[in-house]
């Protein structure tokens, strides 16, 4: 992750159509968090593992559609970090200290050649960094674009991954059945400009995912669930995308 100056507005090139992959609910304690939620909505979750170079670490609630919520806390509250690093745990801390909030949330692409547009389009770069380190020893690798949270989520807006090998994916390398076994995802709520969203994704995207808009800054506030039995699971917690527009803000 890194900070910088806005990026060009979208070209006038088609854009591709995009997939959600996943959201991030940022908590102050992983596993209390995580079982809280299965007490509260029967959804389970498996190990996701930790960041090497953030301290933090996530367990994955699988989702239909291979989309999934990262559940994700700091973990390393000591660590001596780079500035910029120190500065994003600080802030999290401070965050989820004053309850859940969703951190991110992220589209796929369908090739890595819609992931080079992406980062075209918004004059970044694809990176392929080392994703997260599970305790069976296993390893992931981040592919995403454009790269500078400035251009997505410090502006409540989605970032994009791409992920080869689809098996590897995290919705689908653990399987598991929900206590309340899931349908579909049924509406995203998001805030802010919808034309400036739709600007962002491409109006494809836009309207192949059931958004729903509320009152509030850019950023994710809500995802909703359907059961196979027909009823509702329904996670709302505040954005923290003001909150990171005002860390990315902040001088070097």
């Amino acid at each position: 992750m890194y900070f910088g100056s806005n990026a060009s507005s979208v070209a006038e090139d088609p854009v591709p159509v995009y997939d959600l992959d996943h959201c991030t609910l940022g908590v102050r304690h992983l596993y209390a968090s995580a079982e809280r939620l299965r007490t509260e909505t029967g959804l389970r979750s498996h190990e996701g593992g930790w960041l090497d170079t953030m301290p933090t670490a996530h367990r994955t609630i699988p989702l239909p559609g291979d989309a999934y919520v990262n559940v994700e806390s700091v973990i390393d509250h000591h660590a001596d970090l780079p500035p910029g690093v120190d500065a994003f745990r600080t802030w999290f801390e401070q965050t989820t200290r004053r309850g859940d909030h969703w951190m991110t949330w992220n589209l796929r692409a369908r090739s890595r050649a819609d992931l080079e547009d992406v980062a075209r389009r918004f004059g970044g770069e694809v990176v392929t960094a080392p994703g997260a380190r599970r305790p069976d020893g296993t390893t992931t690798t981040t592919v995403m674009a454009p790269g500078n949270a400035a251009v997505t989520w410090a502006r409540g807006l989605p970032n994009w991954y791409f992920h080869p090998d689809l098996e590897q994916h995290p919705a689908r390398r653990a399987p598991l059945t929900h206590e309340r076994p899931l349908h579909e995802i049924s509406w995203l709520e998001v805030g802010g400009d919808p034309a400036h969203l739709e600007e962002h994704i491409g109006t494809e995207t836009f309207t192949a995912l059931p958004l729903r808009f509320v009152d509030g800054p850019a950023g994710l506030y809500g995802v909703g669930l359907t059961t196979h039995d027909g009823e509702e699971i329904a996670l709302r917690a505040p954005s923290g995308a003001p909150g990171l527009a005002e860390l990315a803000a902040r001088p070097a």
